[in-house]
Order: structure tokens, then sequence, then C-alpha cells
């Protein structure tokens, strides 16, 4: 396990994470057709693009079952982007799309979870289940019940936080 790239890979989703409470909190406030305006588009193109180096950072982590986040990261990323096409178009299949790219989010996050739950379980469970819950939260934004989601990404943070507290982050950063 590289911790160095662990650590940026945790980084990377953090700064993520609280875009994209932005993001979910926006939506929330002025309902789903919301996702449709150029704020909206363009805050999940930059969490998109954030995307992107998570899963290589997370690649170089030398993870347990890596095979599996490089195949449904990468997976999450492809499908999210052509839902972003979609959505940028104007088209309703994009939201479908974007859903469906996060679905993969937390089967990307297994091997994460399974290699940082030897730094700290606590930790590393509020990340991996907080990623579930945000994606699970995501769909019933058309049923009014944003707030799961919310939460979710919440707890999301909360284990990242944790987990960057936790590592070794003096060496971390030196080595960077």
């Amino acid at each position: 396990m590289n911790v160095k790239y662990l650590f940026q890979g945790n980084v990377i989703s953090l700064i993520a994470s609280l875009i994209i409470l932005l993001e979910l909190t926006l939506l929330e406030v002025n309902g789903i057709n919301f996702i449709f305006s150029l704020p909206s588009v363009v805050i999940l193109w930059i969490i998109w693009a954030m995307a992107i180096p998570s899963v290589l950072s997370y690649h170089m982590v030398k993870l347990e079952r890596q095979k599996m986040l490089d195949f449904f990261g990468t997976l999450a990323v492809i499908i999210a982007g052509i839902g972003l096409v979609f959505l940028t178009l104007g088209k309703f299949l994009g939201v479908e799309l974007i859903l469906l790219g996060y679905f993969f989010e937390p089967i990307a996050g297994i091997p994460i979870f399974l290699t940082a739950k030897k730094i700290k379980l606590t930790y590393s469970s509020l990340f991996f289940w907080g990623a579930v819950i945000f994606t699970a939260g995501l769909p019933l934004y058309l049923f009014s019940l944003g707030p799961v989601a919310i939460v979710g990404d919440a707890i999301k943070m909360i284990g990242l936080i944790g987990l960057l507290l936790t590592l070794n982050t003096r060496t971390v950063v030196k080595r960077m």
C-alpha cells in the first residue's frame, strides 16, 4: 500500500465531496430542475473532472482487489461523463446516466475500504457507508428526499477527514 497516494486520493475525494455538497444543497433548495441550469452543469463538470485524478491516485495505492477499483471506477467516470454531455445538451437521459455512473462509486470503493480499514476501521466504514447512503439518496431527489444524499455525503466527508487525520501526514506531505 502506497500511503502517499491514499492520502492524495482522500484529499481529492474530500474536496470533491465539498463541491458535491454544494450541488446537493443547491438541488434541494432550487428543485430537481436546477440540474439543467448552467451553474449546476458547471459544478457537475468540475466534480467529474476531479474524479479522474481521484481514480488515478487510488490506482497508485495498490489496493486490495485493485482491479475492482480500476474497472468500476473507470466505468463510473466514463458513464457519468457521457451523462454530462447529454445533461449539457438539456437531455434528462444525462441525469439517468449520471445516476448510473454514481451507482458504481460504492462498488469501486470496496477496495479502498478493504485497504483503509487497516488504518482505521471506523473512518474507513464512515467513508464507505457514507458513499453508499449518498448514492442511494441521489434518485430520492425525484421524491423530495434529497437530504438522504446530503447526509450520506456528510458521513463520507467525516470518514475522509478522519482517515486524513489518522494517516501520518507529516511523512506523506514530505514525500509529495
